[in-house]
């Protein structure tokens, strides 16, 4: 994806689901330090395991209230982290979910992938890019993107075409590019806001 502009990107989180018959389950990738702001400023959490899998260290947490628990791979440049209802799962849950993965994780990014043996299938991808002062923008996978762009044609932008979608109190960008769809939320709706979206050019590439 490029952006306009020398606006500074303040985060960047990428999500991915997998499922095979009555299983399915859900994952989100960020930088080094996810687990711990998680674990502080979203949901207060306390540690509750620690484990390694594929060579890399796994943390366990189990939020104050104990209404949901998180366990989180440590990549050398971004972290793994999926979501458990209720208290911390046994360990030998987290150690067979992690295993199931296959995991490369480079300066550019992690690429994550279920092993073959497991007949799981990659069911959603999203990464959301949020941008100081101008907004966010969500870009679902090849399989999610058709669903979301409409059938009539929209106004014309320097990459593509946008339209205007409702939401409950307020409304988002549908951004459609020649290579990727984007939701754009901005934070404004000055000139200089418009012009930002104008300018964004949404391109998917596969990672294998």
């Amino acid at each position: 994806m490029a952006l306009p502009g020398t606006a500074p990107v303040s985060s960047v989180v990428t999500g991915v689901r997998f499922a095979g018959g009555s299983y399915g389950t859900g994952f989100q990738m960020g930088p080094r330090g996810y687990h711990d702001f998680a674990c502080t400023h979203v949901a207060p959490a306390t540690p509750r395991e620690r484990l390694v899998v594929h060579g890399r260290e796994v943390l366990v947490a189990e939020a104050n209230d104990g209404e949901s628990s998180v366990a989180t791979l440590i990549g050398t440049y971004h972290e793994l982290m999926t979501v458990f209802a209720g208290p911390a799962p046994r360990r030998d849950r987290v150690f067979s979910l992690f295993n199931s993965l296959t995991i490369t994780d480079n300066s550019g990014g992690m690429v994550v992938r279920p092993r073959s043996a497991t007949l799981l299938d990659t069911m959603s991808e999203q990464v959301v890019v949020v941008v100081k002062d101008y907004g966010s923008v969500s870009i679902p996978g090849p399989r999610q993107a058709s669903a979301l762009v409409p059938r009539h044609a929209g106004a014309p932008t320097t990459h593509g075409e946008v339209w205007k979608a409702a939401y409950p109190g307020g409304f988002a960008f549908i951004l459609g590019c020649s290579r990727g769809v984007a939701e754009v939320h901005l934070t404004g709706t000055t000139q200089e806001h418009l012009d930002w979206l104008d300018g964004i050019n949404v391109s998917w590439r596969d990672a294998s």
